[in-house]
């Protein structure tokens, strides 16, 4: 996994930004180490530096949870390295980004994902897609905040981690 923060990660007791303190601290970090434009830009020279170590690989896909859906997003473009994407319960969901998607792509969105940016980002897009709303899942349902004892959240993880299998299956 490369360190696309060099080094500096937000700290984690900044979660949930539930005061102005902390949500400045979010806004700072995605506005330096974390700017989505600035990492997109690393993207496709990483990929390229796998496919050449892993020159077995014929197709290469992204997985982007939270801010790493937005990175997804960003990297979809023209001229992306990938032939289809997935955003897991994606932070910082525009619209507008959906319009320019060239490669197969799956949403699978929390309920605390603004629900009108979710539905208008499935509208915009012109590809093949898979846009799903896990309503009753917080915002990280399906990595680090996943209650597996609770048993529908489990069962919703694992439902969503099959659709993830299916779509790739489909599309790599």
């Amino acid at each position: 996994m490369p360190d696309f923060f060099y080094g500096k990660p937000i700290h984690p007791s900044i979660f949930p930004p539930d005061n102005e303190e902390k949500k400045k601290q979010l806004g700072d970090f995605f506005a330096g180490p974390a700017s989505p434009p600035d990492t997109a830009k690393k993207v496709p020279d990483l990929v390229q530096k796998l496919g050449d170590k892993y020159t077995g690989v014929k197709k290469w896909a992204s997985l982007g949870m939270c801010w790493g859906g937005k990175i997804v997003s960003l990297t979809s473009q023209s001229g992306t390295p990938f032939s289809a994407a997935a955003e897991v319960h994606p932070a910082m969901v525009d619209p507008n980004d959906a319009t320019g998607f060239k490669i197969p792509v799956c949403m699978l969105a929390s309920g605390d994902e603004k629900a009108e940016d979710v539905e208008n980002f499935k509208k915009n897009l012109r590809v093949e897609n898979h846009v799903e709303t896990f309503g009753d899942q917080i915002h990280g349902w399906m990595a680090a905040r996943a209650d597996l004892k609770n048993e529908r959240v489990k069962s919703e993880y694992e439902r969503g981690y099959g659709t993830l299998l299916d779509f790739y299956h489909r599309y790599l």
